[in-house]
């Protein structure tokens, strides 16, 4: 299999300290942009998640 060109992250809304809303991101999971346009993802085995998430080009580390 090819390598990820995207990650999906689970965005998660959260109230700080200082009373400032911010956003976590989980890693979910993995997608691929295909030549044709389409995109396929997949959510890691065992994961029961809803709301909302989003899906990122790949950052190289």
């Amino acid at each position: 299999m090819t390598k990820p060109t995207h990650d999906i992250l689970l965005a998660e809304n959260y109230t700080n300290n200082d009373g400032e809303e911010k956003t976590h991101f989980t890693n979910i999971g993995s997608a691929w942009q295909k030549d044709t346009g389409t995109v396929s993802c997949e959510i890691r085995t065992g994961l029961a998640v809803s709301g909302r998430f989003v899906i990122t080009p790949v950052r190289e580390k």
